[in-house]
């Protein structure tokens, strides 16, 4: 029988001064769930990913961007990426988004 148990999404988060934080919540063999943290001003430069993406923006401001465009999100907003496409994001203030992925 498994037991429930209850978790903050912002237990043991942190922020890193020089490096987005990137913190496992629930990794299963169908999808990863991410808590990515970053200090104000700091960057994950655009790249391709493998996977299509969800990126929920929990706490602050951030730029997000594709191959073709930028997009400011605020709390509980949220972007979607396929497998192929760029993403990137960079925080405008201290920034923690929750990443779901296959």
């Amino acid at each position: 029988m498994n037991i429930i148990e209850r978790k903050n999404i912002f237990e043991n988060q942190s922020f890193n001064l020089n490096v987005p934080s990137k913190d496992p919540i629930y990794i299963s063999e169908k999808f990863k769930v991410m808590r990515i943290s970053l200090k104000k001003g700091l960057e994950i430069e655009p790249h391709h990913g493998s996977h299509p993406v969800v990126f929920l923006v929990l706490k602050g401001r951030g730029v997000f961007s594709n191959d073709s465009r930028e997009v400011e999100l605020g709390e509980n907003e949220y972007i979607t990426y396929n497998e192929t496409e760029s993403r990137g994001m960079k925080s405008l203030e201290d920034l923690v988004v929750l990443a779901i992925r296959d």
